[in-house]
């Protein structure tokens, strides 16, 4: 690890003395510090300078002032925050233990009853803040410290803060809020309004990955990642650990089903089935009873009630099309928003035409019509989603009007996009189209990098393919009307 940035030193000089780093993630990185006011060790985590900039020094410090009321055993409560000579940052207590990820990856699989332990002590928190208005949205082994026998979940509603305090910014600079492994399927379709039962399934893929040693899902990007968390089953447990109480499987396995009105409505709730497994003779009850499935309470009960960015409007959870790009050279990937309902009339989509991409800048023609090819090689291998040839759009022109491509072709959709360069960093913008009333279903602008195109291009594709064909299972089964 490198040492600290001397800008950052001084600009915390008098009030914390930097001692070493301790970490680095996504959003921040971690230092040891002395608290000279107090006289005691702190964390202080420090955001990303590009991050520190797209949030700017007024709005973070008051969007995380809220997390300050947090007040559990087992939440790290948040000290201080603040700006100092450009840098935001955060400071927490400083917990000498470590991290449930370095216990996960030094011991692989836990202890069932530590598992359960630690899942309960997770949840516990997780009740607490819930009931504050407080979600969590990034639960993962990273964010739960270990000190002695008991579990502290960190960084409690930073996600949430970083987005309020940045909005769409994030996207342009390619910082993604949260972690794909640990996404629930609202979070990875791009949904902002997401309730408690999102952070449920976090809890869920925690719970997994503590009993197996591994999460529930392996793929080998940020985009095969997202795309699993919509789509994907994970194995029953027992499959994979026979000694996993039957119990005890029903409980997270409920946790980690797709809809989230099949889950534990309520930490509380899954709070109280932890408790039934956890004995209190420090086992696990190993019974073959099953969970009795409750009715889910409306989407207020607890609801970010604080989200107030208006990205989306409110549709069901799979008929929403996701583009996700992967910026490999920087390390970043890009997650856009927002959702396919059918057309005006209220039908299924069923068939669309994908328009040329307009090189606004002129230098991509190539990529322009790799990419229009291989979106609609894409589509066309769906089932049941018609998509008219690149050949008879071509031919139309760039100044094809979408309701006459409509027309002609019989398309009750039509995507198109743009590209533009500069330097190594090229933006699209695509945005997905009812012909008739010309209301966009979906939009996204994002960038990527040039230099890895061709891998940004294919993740593209494989993301358009799985949410079109999430969007067709669920008009199949109605529950997309």
């Amino acid at each position: 690890m490198s040492g600290p940035d001397p800008r950052l030193t001084d600009a915390l000089s008098g009030a914390y003395t930097i001692v070493r780093e301790l970490g680095a993630g996504g959003m921040a990185t971690v230092y040891l510090a002395d608290d000279a006011k107090h006289g005691r060790q702190v964390a202080v985590k420090v955001l990303r300078p590009e991050l520190a900039a797209a949030l700017g020094p007024d709005r973070f410090p008051r969007e995380i002032r809220i997390l300050a009321r947090l007040q559990h055993p087992h939440i790290l409560p948040l000290h201080d925050s603040g700006e100092a000579g450009g840098f935001l940052y955060y400071t927490m207590p400083f917990v000498d233990g470590e991290s449930l990820r370095e216990r996960i990856d030094r011991e692989g699989a836990l202890p069932i009853h530590d598992a359960v332990r630690i899942t309960r002590e997770v949840v516990d928190a997780l009740t607490s803040a819930h009931a504050a208005g407080v979600l969590h949205r990034d639960i993962k082994p990273a964010n739960v410290m270990l000190s002695g026998r008991h579990a502290l979940v960190t960084d409690f509603g930073v996600a949430k803060a970083v987005r309020d305090a940045g909005g769409e910014t994030l996207t342009t600079i390619g910082i993604a809020v949260g972690t794909p492994t640990y996404m629930s399927p609202e979070q990875a379709t791009g949904q902002t309004d997401v309730d408690a039962r999102s952070d449920i399934y976090g809890v869920g893929i925690l719970a997994y990955e503590m009993l197996t040693g591994k999460p529930p899902f392996n793929a080998k990007n940020a985009a095969a990642m997202l795309s699993a968390q919509v789509l994907e089953k994970p194995a029953p447990l027992r499959e994979l650990r026979e000694s996993v109480p039957p119990r005890l499987e029903d409980v997270i396995m409920r946790c980690l089903e797709k809809d989230a009105d099949d889950r534990w409505p309520t930490a509380e709730s899954l709070l109280a089935a932890l408790e039934d497994v956890y004995t209190p003779s420090g086992g696990t009850t190993p019974t073959t009873t099953r969970p009795v499935k409750t009715v889910a309470p409306q989407r207020a009960s607890v609801a970010a009630a604080t989200d107030t960015v208006p990205i989306r409007s409110r549709l069901p959870l799979v008929a929403v099309v996701v583009l996700v790009l992967l910026g490999v050279a920087l390390g970043t990937w890009q997650l856009t928003r927002g959702g396919i309902a059918g057309t005006a009339a209220g039908g299924a989509i069923s068939r669309i035409a994908v328009l040329p991409f307009r090189d606004i800048s002129g230098e991509d023609k190539v990529f322009s019509e790799s990419m229009h090819d291989a979106v609609i090689t894409s589509i066309a291998r769906i089932e049941d989603m018609g998509v008219v040839p690149r050949s008879e759009i071509a031919s139309r022109g760039d100044n094809a009007r979408i309701r006459d491509i409509a027309k002609e072709f019989g398309v009750n959709a039509v995507l198109e996009g743009t590209l533009f360069r500069a330097g190594d960093v090229m933006r699209i913008n695509m945005q997905l189209v009812e012909p008739e009333t010309v209301r966009h279903f979906w939009s996204g602008s994002f960038e990527i990098d040039v230099r890895n195109v061709l891998m940004a291009q294919d993740s593209v594709v494989q993301q358009i393919d799985a949410q079109l064909r999430a969007v067709l299972e669920r008009q199949k089964t109605g529950a997309g009307s």
